[in-house]
Order: C-alpha cells, then sequence, then structure tokens
C-alpha cells in the first residue's frame, strides 16, 4: 500500500542548488513521503539556461509557493547550496509566514525556512561577491563569456565524493551548466533575517563539504547575528543522495524544533 502524506504535516518544497536539476532529489522526496510528508522539487529557470538572475529564480518559486498557500497548504522551504539566495528573496515577501496568516485567521503559510549547506547570503550579495570577485576552484567560467553559463570541474569529488560509484556517476550525468548571471547577481532581499522567523530557521551543516566547506558554513550562520536551529550530516555536499534517509530524519527534528516555537 502506498504511503499516504499526513494532512497534519507541513509540504516541504524545495529549492535545489547550481548545477542540479530537481531529478537529483527524487529519492530523497521518496524518503520523506515514506515518513508522511508531502514533498516536491523543481529545476530552477537559471538551470542550465542562460540569462536568468537570482530574482528569476525567485518569481519562479513565489508563483508555486504562492500556490500552495491559497490552498491552505503548512509549507517548508528546503534550500540547498545556491537555493539559499533564492528562497531569501522569496520569504521576504510580508505575510507568507504561518504564524501571521494564522492570526489572521487564514489557513496556510511559511512554517519555517531550511537551509541545507546553503548560501545566507547579506544585503544586495550574490555568490560572485560573496566569494571575493574570483570563482571558486571547482567553477569552470570558460565559456562564460560566450554561452553566459557556468560548469564544474570534477563534480563527483565536488558535490558527492560520499555516494558508491555507481550513483555518483549516475548524478554527475544529470548535472548541467548553470547560468552566470544567477550566480553573480544577488536576491530581491534577505528574507531569512525578519523576525517571523524566529524559531523557525535552521541550518543542516554538511560536515565533509567540499563545495561549500564548514568552515564557510559555520561563517555564514555566524555573521548573520540571528538564531538558526543547527544540525549536522558527516555529509558530502549531497546528502540527499548519498544519506536521503538521515538528511529526512533531521529534517523531521527540524520540523518538531519549529511547531514549538
Amino acid at each position: 500500500m502506498a504511503n499516504v502524506p499526513s494532512p497534519l504535516k507541513p509540504h516541504i518544497l524545495i529549492i535545489p542548488g547550481a548545477w542540479y536539476p530537481a531529478s537529483n532529489l527524487d529519492t530523497f522526496i521518496e524518503s520523506l513521503e515514506a515518513a508522511g510528508y508531502s514533498a516536491e522539487a523543481f529545476s530552477l529557470p537559471s538551470f542550465n539556461t542562460a540569462g536568468v538572475s537570482v530574482q528569476d529564480d525567485e518569481d519562479r518559486v513565489k508563483v508555486l509557493l504562492t500556490s500552495l498557500i491559497d490552498n491552505g497548504k503548512d509549507v517548508i522551504i528546503l534550500a540547498h547550496s545556491y537555493g539559499g539566495l533564492v528562497a531569501a528573496g522569496v520569504i521576504a515577501n510580508p505575510g507568507l509566514d504561518q504564524r501571521t496568516r494564522e492570526a489572521q485567521g487564514s489557513k496556510g503559510g511559511v512554517v519555517g525556512i531550511v537551509y541545507l549547506a546553503a548560501i545566507i547570503p547579506a544585503e544586495d550579495e550574490g555568490i560572485l561577491q560573496l566569494v571575493g570577485g574570483k570563482w571558486l576552484e571547482y567553477i569552470d567560467d570558460t565559456k562564460a563569456e560566450t554561452e553566459g553559463l557556468l560548469y564544474t570541474f570534477n563534480p563527483t569529488e565536488t558535490f558527492h565524493h560520499d555516494c558508491s560509484a555507481e550513483l555518483a556517476s549516475s548524478a554527475a550525468e544529470t548535472l548541467m551548466p548553470h547560468s552566470e548571471l544567477a550566480l553573480k547577481t544577488a536576491p530581491s532581499a534577505v528574507g531569512w533575517k525578519d523576525k517571523a522567523y524566529d524559531g523557525r530557521r535552521a541550518y543542516i551543516r554538511c560536515l565533509q563539504d567540499k563545495a561549500l566547506p564548514i568552515g564557510i558554513q559555520e561563517h555564514l550562520i555566524a555573521r548573520s547575528e540571528v538564531e538558526w536551529v543547527a544540525k549536522s550530516l558527516d555529509s558530502s555536499h549531497s546528502p540527499f543522495l548519498s544519506m536521503p534517509g538521515d538528511l529526512t530524519r533531521v529534517l523531521e527534528e527540524i520540523v518538531e524544533e519549529f511547531v514549538k516555537n
């Protein structure tokens, strides 16, 4: 018998990182559904398409999120890597959070935001600015001028070195170039600092991450100067591939903490 998502559990809306298609989240989504959650992921407009900005990605997510909320859904946004920039702008829209809407007598809303080894952007900050104006060594910008796209060097070692050889190979084949503009532009706002998310913002650290090393993750959390429910996984940048069950367990712990606040 198929697992039926519980109406009492929030819907999980997953924003992938750069270079990742939504299909790389399929196994993780199956794990969430087995735990009683409904969940979905989608490929961002900036995936394999030049000239798309962070704010263009935001607009796409806002459409999906608004539809869910209008249908009375409680939603947890899970943002991976670059997806943290996109989420920052999306949740800055006032009145989307579940507590505010509940106080107004409305159903549905954003229960909380979870960053998974994700960029926590400052005001007016894109990834290129964050890394000091020079792309990290695994980012291949040799075709940026002609194609407007960024590729990656050695994606298996960078993103999912803790996966089996077979899984790592199949995952690497799905990766596509990403809009250079998306990784250079800043989100429209930084909603993660809104008091509406006090007690309802979380960060899952990936301790063996080679794309966004743990030192950078810790730096981003510290400089934000707001409190995060912090959890850790001994994983690469892609725990949704290498340990989907463990990631589901950690997310469940976070959801339990959110609903207490």
